[in-house]
């Protein structure tokens, strides 16, 4: 079992980490403003002990907003937009880039706070939450410079059978972005941001976790946005996301989560066929290790991919598949290195940390008990075993089809292993997925690479080969088929999601060619 000394007491806890806190008591809808009803306390996932205890730290509460305060920031943001009409759409481009540069300028103080807030709030290592703000402004920057890049090449005059036009790029309304815990500063974000500089209004829903970080950024969208383009909710989707989706008044639906939601979501909507959608959902990513494999970068990317952040990513191998020929030598090696990873707190030195919340961390065991009671065993000693949120990884082989953990997307550091003696059988488990967001393969000779590569791109988003599943770099295009996602981001392909193609024209009678002359 894990032993009890792996969880701290609050004196134990190195001063430079010890949890902020944050009562917060506003919301932004048309401005900032003050909630005086219920709030929600906010409780880290990350364990202390108290006496004898174990219990989870409160470190704040957060407003826990009606129906009506949604409805409130939906009204601000279309009238922020007014059709096109508003302020906010109708600055340039250049305009609307210098002040979301200013905007980043002023968060970009915040970095040590934000980053304590990631930590205790989802369980995220420190130095992994410092890089995850120090991304988010990387991309936000980046994403400014390649709008305007993007506007300077689709503005320009074009002339196609005797008709002379130009596309202008423009804004399609209110978007409404839900993003995960996992990433509860960059995944929301690099969603606002396009919308943003591309003229829309938006209303972000903070993440359940990780939304106390939204204190600090509150003053500084309220200062550096007219009011009504930036709206930001907190409260329990349940009781917000309905009453915006049944409005109809949401144009665009930038949503990370899981498929259920979003179908119920996209569902409400009155005019489904004129909503915009961009979703991130869930994945089943698996790594098919071939005969020849590169030991040593199979290993390192295989475990780097599989616990990375604890495996709480869309992105994270969640399935190996092994040729039989080598599975045993892979399943021995695999079980040693996850044999030398303890769970430890997110300010040490430690590859797993608590999972992002007890009521995961409970159906990630239910989901290793529903396979072990079926037959598949865990292969690293102690794998699985959990001391509140914290959880040793566990390798498990002799995982079937009728098991949950061969379909279902685990989230955790739960890692199934196949073997397979043709490469159709791999491909196959790929192929009959649900889910379509991508795939490793690891291996040394280019044609049987190229065998697995080129059906498996048919698959899934994304084939990587010798190196693990992985979102970035942030220019290549994420995305996912079936089940895994609608839509493409990349930094000039979320810009692109969030506006529309809109031409000027007119045939080329001389008279028009000299008006056209005086017009641009």
């Amino acid at each position: 079992m894990i032993p009890s000394e792996r969880i701290p007491r609050a004196e134990d806890i190195p001063v430079q980490f010890r949890p902020p806190t944050a009562e917060l008591r506003h919301y932004l809808a048309g401005g900032m403003k003050v909630w005086n009803g219920p709030a929600a306390d906010v409780h880290s996932p990350v364990p202390l002990l108290r006496g004898e205890a174990i219990v989870p730290p409160r470190i704040g509460s957060r407003p826990r907003l009606s129906e009506a305060a949604a409805l409130e920031a939906l009204a601000a943001a279309s009238r922020a937009f007014d059709r096109g009409d508003g302020e906010w759409p109708r600055l340039s481009l250049e305009e609307r880039a210098a002040l979301v540069r200013m905007f980043v300028e002023a968060v970009r103080p915040l970095r040590e706070h934000i980053a304590l807030h990631i930590m205790w709030e989802v369980g995220k290592v420190y130095d992994e939450a410092l890089n995850e703000f120090d991304r988010t402004l990387e991309y936000t920057l980046e994403t400014v410079d390649a709008a305007l890049d993007l506007d300077k090449r689709e503005r320009r005059d074009t002339s196609l059978q005797q008709v002379v036009g130009r596309v202008d790029l423009l804004p399609i309304g209110v978007v409404l972005c839900v993003g995960p815990y996992n990433y509860p500063f960059y995944e929301t974000l690099t969603n606002a941001i396009p919308a943003l500089l591309m003229g829309n209004a938006v209303i972000i829903k903070a993440p359940p976790l990780g939304g106390l970080l939204y204190a600090h950024l509150l003053p500084l969208f309220a200062e550096h946005f007219p009011d009504g383009v930036v709206n930001l909710l907190f409260g329990e989707s349940e009781e917000l996301l309905p009453a915006l989706m049944e409005s109809g008044d949401v144009d665009v639906l930038a949503f990370i989560g899981t498929s259920r939601v979003a179908d119920r979501l996209i569902g409400l909507h009155p005019h489904p066929h004129r909503l915009h959608k961009l979703l991130g959902l869930e994945a089943k990513n698996a790594a098919i290790i071939l005969p020849d494999a590169p030991v040593a970068i199979t290993l390192e990317e295989c475990v780097k991919g599989a616990l990375a952040f604890n495996g709480q990513r869309c992105a994270a191998i969640k399935m190996i598949l092994v040729h039989d020929d080598v599975a045993n030598d892979y399943i021995a090696r695999l079980a040693e290195e996850f044999r030398r990873i303890e769970p430890g707190m997110p300010w040490e030195n430690v590859r797993l940390t608590p999972i992002s919340s007890l009521a995961h961390a409970e159906w990630l065991s239910d989901l290793l008990d529903d396979a072990l009671e079926g037959g598949a065993a865990v292969r690293n000693p102690g794998g699985g075993e959990r001391l509140h949120t914290l959880m040793r990884p566990a390798l498990v082989t002799g995982v079937t089809a009728n098991m949950r953990l061969f379909s279902e997307e685990q989230f955790g550091p739960l890692l199934p292993v196949l073997r397979f003696t043709d490469e159709t059988e791999a491909l196959s488990y790929i192929k009959q997925s649900r889910y379509g967001q991508q795939c490793s393969v690891f291996g040394a000779d280019p044609v049987r690479i190229r065998r697995i590569v080129d059906p498996a791109s048919r698959y899934v988003g994304r084939v990587n080969i010798n190196g693990k599943c992985q979102r970035g770099p942030d220019h290549f295009p994420f995305t996912g088929k079936r089940d895994s996602a609608l839509g493409t981001v990349s930094i000039e392909e979320a810009l692109r999601r969030f506006c529309i193609s809109t031409v000027i024209a007119t045939p080329e009678y001389e008279e028009n060619t000299a008006l056209w002359k005086l017009l641009f």
